[in-house]
């Protein structure tokens, strides 16, 4: 799996598409920053165990749902965590 950015942070704050701000300092951050220590990842498709990769950009949800990986999932009823992510 590919390193988690900022932007995988549910302090993170998006302003556009390449900045946003942490919630936690108010600290400008570029999306792709690495992570800190304060990291919580966000409830997105691609730390979901139902989630399968299909493309670099889009994957599968329950082998039925065609999903994006960074599409936020904070209203899935059937969102599960991934046993690989501290979520």
């Amino acid at each position: 799996m590919k390193k988690n950015k900022c932007q995988d942070c549910e302090k993170y704050l998006a302003i556009d598409v390449f900045k946003g701000l942490c919630s936690l300092n108010k600290e400008m951050k570029m999306a792709d920053k690495e992570i800190c220590n304060d990291f919580k990842p966000v409830k997105k498709c691609k730390f979901c165990k139902h989630y399968t990769s299909k493309e670099e950009f889009l994957g599968m949800c329950m082998d039925k749902t065609l999903a994006y990986p960074d599409l936020l999932a904070k209203t899935c009823k059937n969102f599960k965590w991934r046993k690989d992510i501290d979520g």
